[in-house]
């Protein structure tokens, strides 16, 4: 029963790893929808992960770990995450805004 459930929590960390992956990794570029989306699923994971850690589930803890890691290390792969970002317009970073231009002091004569 214990590798049922972390081959299961494994299966449903890998498109959890995988949205993270897609995210931009610099927090200036990331969007306030983006930033919520992945803190909440990062706080659903380590409540996930510390209950099963407090109950004594080793395998199912390291199940949601490589999990995480695979779907991460698939979001990492670049023409994969170049496709993603085409796809679905929420994983796009956030524009960055355009700085004013420093203007020079005139010389005095």
């Amino acid at each position: 029963m214990s590798t049922i459930i972390s081959i299961v929590l494994g299966v449903v960390c890998i498109p959890c790893g995988l949205f993270l992956g897609l995210i931009p990794m610099k927090a200036d570029q990331v969007t306030d929808k983006q930033s919520k989306a992945s803190q909440m699923l990062c706080f659903v994971i380590a409540l996930v992960f510390i209950g099963l850690l407090v109950a004594g589930r080793d395998l199912e803890t390291w199940g949601i770990v490589i999990g995480l890691v695979i779907g991460f290390a698939i979001g990492k792969i670049p023409p994969l995450h170049a496709w993603a970002l085409a796809k679905w317009p929420f994983l796009e970073p956030k524009k960055p805004t355009a700085v004013p231009k420093r203007v020079k002091k005139a010389k005095k004569k």
